[in-house]
Formats: C-alpha cells, sequence, structure tokens
C-alpha cells in the first residue's frame, strides 16, 4: 500500500506496466499501472493534470476490463490523485468504495488500507466528527480481529485526536493483542520505532493537536521530530492526501516559530505555504486556495503586517 524507497525508483515498475500494455495489450491489471504512473506525475513530480489524465485512462480501462481481482486496487490508487483535482470532501468516498470491492474479492489486507486512508482523510476533510469516530473504532475492531497491527497504530493517533476533540476519554490500549504468528504484543509497542511511516504518523497527530489546543511544547517539540524523519514539503503516494500533512504542518511551524520566535520553523511555514500555492494553480482552486489565505494570513501576522 505504501512506498518507503528512494522517490526516483517509483516509476519504473509502473511505467513498465504502461509500456507493456502499450506493446502487447491491455489486461484488468494494466489499470493498475496507469494508476500507479499518474500518481508518480501528481503527487511526486507535481505534474498533477498531466498524473490526474493517466489516472482517467485507469479508471476507463477499468470500465472496459471489470476485474474482480484488480478493480479494488485501481480505485485506490486513483483516489490518492483525484484527492487533488476534484472536491476532496466526495472523492474519499470512493476510498469507501474500493473497500467494498476489496473485501469482495478477498483482499482483507488490501481492504484495511482502504479503510484506513478512508477515515484519515474523513477526519482531515473536516466531516462530522461523530461519523468519523465511529468509523475509525469499527475499522479498528476489524484490523484487531484479523491481527493487523500496523495499521491498527497506524490508525490509532487520529482516534486519539478525535476523540479528544469530541471530549472522549482516549481508547484504552490492549496488552493482549497478538499477530499472525501468535507473538503477543501490548497495542502499539515496538511498532513506531520500527516503521518511519507510523512514526511520521503519530507527530502529525501530536503537532497538529499542539496547533488546534494551543499547546506550544508539544507542537514544537513534534515537529522536530518530524523534521528529523522527513522533509515537511516531501509528499508521494506512500503517504494518501499527504497536502493535508503539508497544510496543518505550516499551520503549526507559523505558529510555534512566532510564539517562540524561532525563524527556521517560520521558514518552513513558508515553505508550506508555497508548495499549497502551488496546487492552487496546477491542481484545484477549491481544495486548495481557502488553505493558501489561511497560510498567508499566518504567514503576515509572524511578520507582524496587521494591514
Amino acid at each position: 500500500y505504501t512506498f518507503t524507497g528512494d522517490c526516483n525508483a517509483m516509476p519504473i515498475i509502473p511505467l513498465k506496466m504502461v509500456q507493456t500494455s502499450l506493446t502487447y495489450g491491455m489486461s484488468p491489471l494494466s489499470g493498475v499501472g496507469f494508476a500507479l504512473f499518474g500518481n508518480y506525475l501528481a503527487l511526486v513530480k507535481g505534474e498533477v493534470e498531466e498524473g490526474y489524465r493517466y489516472v482517467k485512462i485507469a479508471l476507463s480501462l477499468m470500465k472496459r476490463m471489470p476485474s474482480i481481482a484488480h478493480d479494488s486496487e485501481i480505485m485506490y490508487y486513483s483516489t490518492h490523485t483525484k484527492l487533488c483535482v476534484e472536491p476532496m470532501q466526495s472523492a474519499i468516498e470512493h476510498y469507501a468504495i474500493a473497500h467494498t470491492a476489496a473485501m469482495a474479492s478477498g483482499a482483507v489486507r488490501f481492504a484495511f488500507g482502504c479503510s484506513f486512508v478512508y477515515d484519515n482523510c474523513s477526519f482531515w476533510a473536516g466531516k462530522k466528527l461523530g461519523l468519523v469516530v465511529n468509523s475509525i473504532k469499527e475499522t479498528m475492531k476489524q484490523m484487531i480481529f484479523y491481527k493487523n497491527l500496523v495499521m491498527l497504530a497506524l490508525l490509532r493517533p487520529i482516534c486519539r485526536l478525535s476523540l479528544r476533540l469530541t471530549g472522549q476519554s482516549d481508547v484504552h490500549q490492549r496488552d493482549d493483542l497478538t499477530n499472525i504468528f501468535g507473538e503477543t504484543y501490548k497495542e502499539g509497542e515496538g511498532i513506531s520505532s520500527k516503521l518511519p511511516l507510523v512514526m511520521l504518523t503519530e507527530c502529525f497527530a501530536k503537532f497538529s493537536e499542539g496547533l488546534i489546543f494551543r499547546e506550544v511544547d508539544k507542537a514544537r517539540d513534534s515537529i522536530q521530530q518530524y523534521l528529523s524523519i522527513q522533509s515537511l514539503t516531501t509528499v508521494n503516494m506512500s503517504i494518501s492526501g499527504g497536502f493535508f500533512r503539508i497544510f496543518y504542518a505550516g499551520l503549526a511551524s507559523f505558529y510555534v516559530g512566532r510564539e517562540l520566535d524561532d525563524g527556521v520553523l517560520i521558514t518552513r511555514g513558508t515553505e508550506c505555504k508555497d508548495w499549497i500555492e502551488k496546487l492552487v494553480v496546477s491542481a484545484s482552486t477549491w481544495n486548495f486556495q481557502n488553505k493558501a489565505y489561511l497560510l498567508q494570513a499566518e504567514e503576515q501576522f509572524c511578520e507582524r503586517n496587521f494591514d
């Protein structure tokens, strides 16, 4: 579901799939290659319009050559780019459709990937918190039942933040979870230190929480840890909806930088603002114009420009 290697290596296999399909003819799996290559163009290279064109080709192939085995993959990967171009509140519903298709094909682990991204993006896209919390809890129950502890660790930070925003107590961490090998773990034990993606997710949730509740120390520590793992402005298809991270990282950087007079973080905030401004032009005014305005206002606030 993710890519954690060198970004320059990301297009090799999808491009080979596209080239093979164009040479020898299309198959039900061809749409996966087109969708993945479209994601690379849109989310890594910043060529959103060109990437979206490949995604539409992938979806068109899926309609012409439907396949229970591959339709969920095509919908899942295609939605990564659709989030940037189409209204995100409606685009995220395609993850739910992909989840249903994955369950129908028996791809349970892939279905969990769809559920995780759907719940995560639903939260950041501003869906009703009550619905988001209920969906997250149901997803976590399924992950525990099927012993998918990695996805559980990825979803827990968002669950914790959602519950705090709704005034509810955190879900009790279990100490009797077993993985597929029958080994017993305490929930989250050892996973964060082994997987950078889980660490990034935890840091992101924490500095967002610090921003929302104006806890400057938590926001500062979490951003610094985040930056030690990955650049704020690095977005690729391994993190669906990565622009949410850039947007909130920009807000948090401006906030902490202003409160602590930290020029480095203010500079980071400016980098995030520039990235979102590019998406206004290359992707969707509907999705990103308001975010760009808010980051521009924060930047002016840091410069003490109140006009």
